[in-house]
């Protein structure tokens, strides 16, 4: 039986910081587009979410160092086979590289072994690739079976919900798994339809941060990004990746990776917590 396990104490950043922020890129390219009716592929859409890859990875590395901040890439399995030279370039710049599923498999439509062999290719890629399996999951949704199976696959951290402002803790049989909690205002969702302002979307990442930040001077809290290469690696929507970032910078903000920011929970927040289970073990 899964068990959730809130800190109920005022949270705590390292150094007294009063705000983390995770820059998380679902780095996907043409997985996502699936076959029509007629079992054919649709070409725009494809060599749109190739645009990731192949042209987008390398103007969002560039912003990052040029901003001199860390990110996490949720990396699909196939996008680390397909493009190694991303992969190895991402781990060079000091980013994360995580898991996003193997072909961007929609997990609730998966049974409970397909799941558990997508998590085991996607480890076992990235790891090849990247020199370090990943340590942290996002799939596209999930499914009844995927926090169990993240646990079986020696995962660190998942991030699907979006039922809280603030990461906590899931257990199972005394073995443990934090979860980074989203929030509902990624670049999918900003640019819908390809028809989004890059202004509006500026303007609604700087409101949600501005709110964080102010109510993190009586409580520290937590600030997760959802970004796609494909999506905001393009020319324009890339400015506003940067102006969103520049506006971030302030005292007290902490840019942590998601390993970063889950270690820190598991190891001090949660730390009575994870004795208190260890002991009932």
């Amino acid at each position: 039986m899964l068990n959730k396990f809130h800190y109920d104490g005022t949270f705590r950043w390292p150094e007294d910081r009063r705000l983390a922020v995770t820059l998380t890129f679902d780095f996907q390219g043409g997985e996502d587009v699936r076959p029509g009716r007629d079992g054919r592929i649709d070409h725009e859409k494809y060599t749109q979410a190739e645009y990731g890859p192949n042209t987008a990875i390398w103007r969002i590395l560039r912003i990052l160092e040029e901003e001199d901040v860390a990110a996490t890439f949720m990396t699909c399995g196939a996008i680390a086979e397909r493009y190694p030279e991303a992969v190895e370039a991402i781990r060079a710049a000091g980013h994360e590289v995580a898991g996003h599923g193997y072909h961007h498999e929609v997990a609730r439509e998966l049974s409970r072994e397909d799941e558990s062999e997508v998590m085991r290719k996607t480890i076992a890629m990235i790891e090849d690739r990247a020199g370090a399996r990943p340590m942290g999951w996002r799939s596209c949704t999930q499914s009844p079976n995927s926090i169990a199976l993240l646990m079986d696959h020696g995962f660190l951290w998942n991030s699907n919900t979006f039922s809280h402002d603030l990461p906590f803790l899931w257990e199972e049989s005394g073995r443990v798994l934090v979860e980074l909690p989203r929030q509902p205002f990624g670049d999918g969702r900003t640019y819908f339809a390809d028809h989004g302002n890059p202004a509006d979307t500026l303007a609604v990442w700087q409101t949600m941060f501005d709110e964080l930040h102010e109510e993190a001077q009586e409580s520290p809290g937590y600030c997760p990004f959802q970004f796609h290469p494909y999506i905001s690696g393009r020319p324009g929507r890339a400015t506003t990746l940067r102006r969103i970032i520049r506006h971030m910078k302030q005292d007290g903000v902490w840019f942590a990776t998601g390993s970063e920011a889950a270690r820190w929970c598991l190891d001090e927040l949660f730390r009575d917590a994870t004795d208190r289970i260890a002991a009932a073990s």
